[in-house]
């Protein structure tokens, strides 16, 4: 090396270097004609590149022609330099230049050298802009309450529907809100609405507080970038009842503190650090922080930035049009114990999506995610992350208890070749027990066009209308004939407040009959069909249709009814499902309006099915597995005999009346009113310390007559007669063409019920 040659030490520079040789040599960088964007970052080194040893510490070279270098086929390794990234969209050899048909002064150089000595080097990677890959969106599905991370929020404006993900909450001290894009949720006062479980409700209102764009320099002083904006693109959403919603993220939980880059701290360091989102249109999403101050694209004689440039994990997973405004998240994993085991994984939010750059890399189309440094967007709208509000208000919807009852009564069956036909098909009808927790659930449950595993397939697909949900076989939201297999509100008193239906059966069992009930439903006005539940009937149903399968030794749809009866005796041992107070004193109710003047009703206790049946399950999931399995540890009284279909009826409606005995209905709604109601850490709590022991032993119950049930139908269809060789394990495939055709087990409302039992 010359002595006297100037010494280019590339790992000492810094982010401010950087955007400093990107602003003098931006202009001249874009009037190469193959050069389509810019970003600061780290050199790539091409995956087949051999890693530099102690004979060559620098590069050792094969002396082979390169290859050229995309984001697919090359990585961010510990000795790459801070560098300049120039994309391209197409790759030239050097010599190329030389010919006649490419002009040198189109040739990208491998170094930019600044006028007081500094050296930059500039790495090249091929990219091919293009329309954005989509896939085919599942058929999300989504709780009752609780909003939170990740949901879809809707606008309707000049006849069109835009939509968004939900990225956080945030507030000014008084007011709460949720971080959206400006671009979805529009002018101020706007109504925003999100989908909950089918429904579209409105939610807020959007706010003041939005942000479109502001000069470079404004936002980050000490960084050069004339002529350039930071492309920000966020609004808020003044939300319209707090108690509705969550900090914690749909999919990934809880989250941490934010992440707050500036200029002292945003360095080369967040480069291809790893980061994870879910996004309302493609779920949960992992990427990898490829660039800072991505230029992707210039209007007159202004470039346009933005904070990162994210790139997909995995080109399977990757963002699309709708997850706009979703939060991407720091991922950072605690220091391992002293045995060496890894902490739990953290997630600090760092930046909000508002659009995406697709590179065609390699063949394949990579969607690229653009996103705003979170903490710009709080000082500069002057709010403040929420990261502790009703986070025991998980945001899923109440399959825990549905699953957990599938899971343990399979353990409780008794005979031996049913005991292994369900044990084999364990996975079909629930989950294995360590994976019955609110997020892996959401995970499996995410995408109704796959296997659902049968235990909430009645609310997760036969709720559902056929033309959104495949197997879907409700006529509309919370109608039926689906709708009212699901409950019976038995509690409610007769005529001149006389005997409620459930006192009238238990005096005697010869009234579980459908002439009975309707007779009774008609004496107290309950005409319409989603107003009569028939839960007790839709079990006479389920056990006459197993006896059929063993009978004609049809066990793959055994199976496949055994796995949803789970469901509905998983609503028998609830009691808010057997009574007319499922949601509150509806009775008690006020008219009201919303912040934008639509009528609405409240009442006392409104929303305390939601909460007890699913968030305090769902927060309370691995306390209340042991406190089942305590119970279910114990001597219990032998169940009566269940010989034909309705007398599984009257097994239902014992069991409802020993559940209303446990945990009266009424209590529930007057300790939810007396703790405040809403979702609250200190609700759920209450809930759980009043209530959560004798939910063990409600639950206990419906896992004991469940595998009854199941028992007394394999044993009167002939079950005896089975072989061992055919208790084996059915494909998906097989156990979901059943549950998929409307004709498997019809659903069929009360008065549709009497001429098949």
């Amino acid at each position: 090396m010359d002595i006297l040659s100037s010494q280019n030490s590339y790992a000492s520079l810094s982010v401010r270097d950087l955007l400093d040789a990107r602003n003098q040599f931006h202009v001249h960088m874009l009037n190469k004609r193959n050069v389509v964007g810019t970003a600061v970052g780290l050199y790539l080194i091409r995956r087949s590149d051999p890693w530099p040893d102690a004979k060559n510490p620098v590069k050792k070279s094969t002396g082979k022609k390169k290859v050229e270098r995309t984001f697919a086929n090359s990585e961010v390794r510990p000795y790459s330099w801070p560098c300049m990234l120039v994309m391209v969209d197409e790759w030239v050899e050097e010599k190329a230049f030389a010919s006649s048909k490419l002009h040198p002064q189109d040739m990208v150089p491998r170094i930019l050298y600044l006028p007081d000595g500094r050296v930059v080097p500039v790495c090249v990677v091929k990219v091919e802009p293009q329309a954005p890959a989509r896939k085919p969106l599942p058929s999300w599905i989504w709780p009752e309450a609780a909003i939170g991370g990740g949901f879809p929020l809707l606008i309707r404006n000049q006849g069109l529907v835009r939509s968004a993900s939900a990225g956080c909450l945030v507030s000014d001290g008084h007011t709460m809100y949720a971080l959206t894009n400006r671009h979805v949720c529009g002018e101020p006062g706007e109504p925003v609405h999100a989908r909950l479980r089918g429904e579209e409700v409105e939610v807020g209102h959007a706010s003041e507080r939005q942000l479109t764009r502001l000069p470079f320099t404004e936002v980050y002083p000490s960084f050069a970038g004339k002529q350039t904006y930071l492309n920000l693109d966020v609004g808020l959403v003044e939300v319209d009842d707090a108690r509705d919603w969550t900090s914690s993220v749909y999919g990934i939980g809880e989250i941490g503190a934010l992440a707050d880059l500036n200029e002292q701290n945003l360095g080369l360091q967040l480069i291809d650090h790893p980061v994870s989102a879910f996004g309302a249109a493609s779920g949960h999403l992992e990427g990898r922080i490829k660039a800072l101050f991505y230029r992707y694209k210039s209007v007159g004689g202004y470039d346009y930035v933005a904070d990162l440039l994210i790139a997909p994990q995995d080109p399977a997973h990757q963002t699309q049009p709708g997850d706009s405004g979703t939060v991407w998240h720091l991922k950072a994993e605690e220091e391992k114990d002293s045995k060496g085991v890894p902490g739990k994984v953290s997630y600090r939010p760092l930046a909000v999506e508002w659009g995406a750059q697709t590179f065609s890399v390699d063949g394949g189309a990579y969607n690229f995610a653009l996103a705003t440094n979170l903490s710009n967007v709080c000082k500069l709208l002057d709010v403040e992350l929420v990261s502790a509000h009703n986070t025991a208000a998980q945001p899923y919807w109440g399959a825990t208890g549905h699953y957990s009852i599938g899971n343990v009564a399979v353990e409780q069956v008794k005979d031996k070749k049913l005991a292994k036909l369900l044990a084999a098909n364990a996975l079909r009808i629930s989950f294995d027990r360590a994976d019955i927790a609110p997020g892996k659930i959401n995970e499996a449950l995410k995408d109704t066009t796959g296997f659902i595993a049968l235990a909430d397939v009645p609310d997760v697909i036969w709720k559902k209308q056929p033309g959104k949900v495949k197997g879907g076989r409700d006529t509309g939201f919370n109608s039926g004939p689906e709708h009212p297999t699901h409950y019976a509100d038995i509690d409610v008193p007769g005529p001149g407040d006389g005997p409620s239906l459930r006192e009238l059966c238990m005096q005697d069992t010869d009234r579980v009959t459908v002439e009975y009930w309707q007779g009774f439903y008609d004496s107290v006005g309950s005409t319409a069909s989603k107003s009569r539940g028939c839960l007790p009937f839709r079990v006479w149903q389920f056990y006459d249709a197993m006896v059929a399968y063993v009978e004609k030794k049809d066990y793959a749809s055994y199976v496949a009814a055994a796995g949803l009866l789970a469901h509905y005796v998983g609503d028998a041992c609830q009691p808010l499902h057997g009574s007319f107070l499922a949601d509150g004193y509806q009775d008690q109710a006020t008219e009201g309006v919303t912040s934008t003047g639509k009528p609405k009703k409240d009442w006392p206790a409104k929303g305390v099915h939601s909460v007890y049946e699913t968030k305090m399950i769902d927060a309370k999931a691995a306390e209340l597995f042991e406190a089942i399995d305590k119970v279910l540890a114990k001597p219990a009284a032998a169940l009566a005999k269940i010989d034909e279909g309705q007398k599984a009826a009257v097994a239902t409606v014992k069991l409802m009346d020993d559940v209303a005995r446990l945990i009266p209905p009424s209590e529930i709604c007057d300790a939810y009113v007396e703790l405040g109601e809403g979702a609250s850490r200190a609700v759920v709590d209450g809930l759980w310390e009043q209530f959560g022991a004798n939910t063990a032993k409600v639950m206990a119950l419906g896992i004991r007559n469940l595998a009854h049930i199941w028992e007394s139908a394999w044993i009167a269809g002939g079950g005896a007669s089975a072989k061992s060789a055919d208790m084996v394990e059915f494909s998906e495939a097989e156990i979901r063409k059943r549950y998929v055709n409307p004709k498997f087990v019809p659903s069929l409302d009360l008065d549709q019920l009497a001429a098949v039992l």
